[in-house]
C-alpha cells in the first residue's frame, strides 16, 4: 500500500468528500434532468387542453376524446412498455423514450399550427371538417405515443435508476423523491403563468411555436444531462437480475437454498413459456402484480385518478366556456401546485413521526374531506364565493394528494425488487391509467359543460372509495 493510499484509508475527512463527490454529483445532473423533463411536459400538459378549446368551442368532446385516447393508451400498453424495460438495457431505454416523447410534442405542435393557420377561430366551415378532423386524430394518435414514452421514461428513472443511486436507502429516497416532486410542481406552478405571459405578451400562436421549438431544445439537454448521470453511476451499467419466479413457476435462487435453476431445465420452462399465448402470460403478469403486497396500495392511488376536480384536462376546458381567461387559469393552477408544494415539505415530517403507511392513510382520508366545499360551489350562484371555494378546495386537495403520492411511491419502491421494477410499476401504471380514463369517460357521456356537476359529484365518491380502500388495508389483521 503506497502512501496516497494509506491517507486515504486512515482520514475520514478525505474520505468524507470522496463519498460526497460521488452522492452529489449524479444528483444535480438528476435534478437538472428532472427539471428540462417536467418544464416542458407540464408545459404541454396545460397549452394543450388550452389550445383544443380554442378550437372546438362550446363543447368538451374533444378535449375528452383526446384524454380518453391519451389514457387508454396507456391502459393498453403500459405493462408492455414495463416488460420491455426489464429486459433492455438502461441507458438504451431512456435514450429512446427521450426522442418519442420530444418529437410527439413537436409534431403536436405542428398539428395546432396548421389547425389556427387554416381553420376559422370561432367556426369550422362545413367544407374544411374532414380535414381539421384528420389533423385532430393524428395528434390524437401522437397523444398516445406521448403517454406511452412519459410512462417509459418514468419508470426508467424514477422507480429504477433512483432506486439504485440511492442504495434503497429509506431516507436518502424520502428526500430525494420530495425534491424530485417538488421541482415537478414548481413546473406545475410556472408553466401556466409563463403560458398566460406568452398569449398576453404575444399571441396564441406564437406559443404554439415556441411549445414545438422548446420541445426538440429539451430533448437534446435531457439526453445529456442523463448521459451524465449514468456515466456518474458506474452500477448503472451493471446488467440487471432475470426474474424467473413470476414467469416459470419456480422459486428464486434464494428460495431454492442458493441452488440456481439448471441450464436444462430452464431452457425447457423457458421455451414452454414462449408457447403460452399472449393472455396467458398477460393473465400470469397480472398475478405477480395482484399478489405482491403493494396491490392494495396500487389500487387505492389509481382510484383517486378517476377524479376531474383539479386544475387540469377537461376542468381546464370547463373554466374557459365559464368564461375565465387564460391568465386566470394559470393563476388558478399556480395556486394549486404551491400549496401541492406545501405536501412535499409534509411529508417527510409526517413520514417520520407516523411512518409511510399512517402517512399515506391520512392524507388521502382528508383528501376527500378537502373537497367538499369544492362540490358545495356546484350548487351555488357563480360569484368570488363560489371561485374561492372552487379553487381553495382543489389546492388544499392537492396539498393531501401529493402527500399521498410521495408515501405510496416510497412504498413502492421500497416494496419492489429491482428484476420486478418494470413489471409491478407497468401494471401500477396501467391500473391508474384505467381510473384516469374514468374522468374522460364522464366528461364524454355528460359532454355538457351544463351539467359539469355530474363528473364532479361522480369524482368525489371515487376519492372517498380510495381514502376507505387505502383504510381497510391499513386495519387489516396482521
Amino acid at each position: 500500500m503506497d502512501e496516497t493510499e494509506r491517507d486515504t484509508e486512515h482520514s475520514p475527512l478525505i474520505r468524507q468528500n470522496v463519498q460526497l463527490k460521488e452522492t452529489r454529483i449524479p444528483y444535480i445532473w438528476l435534478y437538472l434532468y428532472h427539471i428540462f423533463n417536467t418544464w416542458s411536459d407540464r408545459f404541454y400538459e396545460f397549452a394543450t387542453f388550452v389550445f383544443i378549446m380554442d378550437v372546438f368551442k362550446n363543447t368538451l368532446l374533444p378535449s375528452s376524446l383526446y384524454g380518453f385516447v391519451f389514457t387508454a393508451s396507456g391502459i393498453l400498453l403500459s405493462n408492455a412498455v414495463g416488460k420491455w424495460i426489464d429486459c433492455t438495457p438502461r441507458l438504451r431505454a431512456i435514450r429512446v423514450f427521450v426522442p418519442i416523447k420530444r418529437l410527439s410534442i413537436a409534431l403536436i405542435s405542428l398539428g395546432y399550427f396548421l389547425l389556427f393557420t387554416f381553420y376559422d377561430y370561432e367556426v369550422i366551415p362545413e367544407e374544411s371538417k374532414p380535414v381539421c378532423y384528420t389533423i385532430f386524430g393524428a395528434m390524437i394518435l401522437l397523444g398516445g405515443t406521448l403517454k406511452l414514452a412519459s410512462v417509459g421514461a418514468s419508470i426508467v428513472v424514477e422507480k429504477d435508476w433512483l432506486v439504485i443511486i440511492a442504495q434503497s436507502d429509506s431516507e436518502i429516497l424520502t428526500r430525494v423523491n420530495s425534491v424530485m416532486r417538488r421541482i415537478e410542481l414548481v413546473c406545475k406552478m410556472v408553466t401556466p403563468l409563463a403560458f398566460g405571459f406568452l398569449v398576453t405578451a404575444q399571441s396564441t400562436m406564437f406559443c404554439v411555436i415556441f411549445m414545438g421549438f422548446w420541445s426538440i431544445f429539451s430533448m437534446v439537454c435531457e439526453l445529456y444531462l442523463i448521459q451524465q448521470v449514468y456515466d456518474s453511476i458506474p452500477c448503472l451499467s451493471e446488467a440487471k437480475q432475470p426474474i424467473l419466479a413470476p414467469y416459470l413457476g419456480v422459486a428464486n435462487n434464494e428460495d431454492r437454498g442458493g441452488h440456481g435453476v439448471e441450464q436444462g431445465e430452464g431452457s425447457i420452462n423457458r421455451d414452454k413459456h414462449s408457447d403460452d399465448s399472449w393472455l396467458i402470460r398477460l393473465y400470469n403478469d397480472w398475478l405477480v402484480y395482484y399478489r405482491h403486497p403493494v396491490f392494495a396500495v396500487s389500487l387505492s392511488y389509481a382510484m383517486v385518478y378517476m377524479s376531474v376536480l383539479s386544475i387540469a384536462g377537461t376542468m381546464v376546458s370547463w373554466l374557459k366556456w365559464r368564461g375565465y381567461s387564460d391568465y386566470l387559469i394559470g393563476i388558478m393552477r399556480s395556486v394549486m401546485a404551491l400549496l401541492a408544494i406545501l405536501g412535499t415539505f409534509l411529508m417527510p415530517l409526517m413520514s417520520r413521526f407516523l411512518g409511510l403507511m399512517k402517512t399515506a392513510q391520512i392524507s388521502v382520508s382528508l383528501e376527500w374531506v378537502a373537497l367538499i366545499p369544492v362540490i358545495a360551489s356546484f350548487f351555488m350562484y357563480q360569484s368570488w364565493f363560489t371561485t374561492v371555494l372552487l379553487i381553495g378546495g382543489i389546492s388544499l386537495s392537492r396539498t393531501c394528494v401529493w402527500i399521498f403520492d410521495l408515501s405510496q411511491m416510497q412504498i413502492l419502491q421500497e416494496q419492489i425488487t429491482n428484476s420486478q421494477t418494470g413489471l409491478i410499476h407497468g401494471w401500477h401504471f396501467t391500473m391508474c391509467n384505467l381510473f384516469d380514463l374514468g374522468q374522460f369517460v364522464l366528461t364524454i357521456i355528460w359532454s355538457d359543460p351544463r351539467i359539469f356537476k355530474i363528473p364532479a359529484m361522480i369524482s368525489f365518491c371515487m376519492v372517498f372509495l380510495a381514502a376507505c380502500t387505502f383504510s381497510r388495508f391499513y386495519y387489516r389483521p396482521s
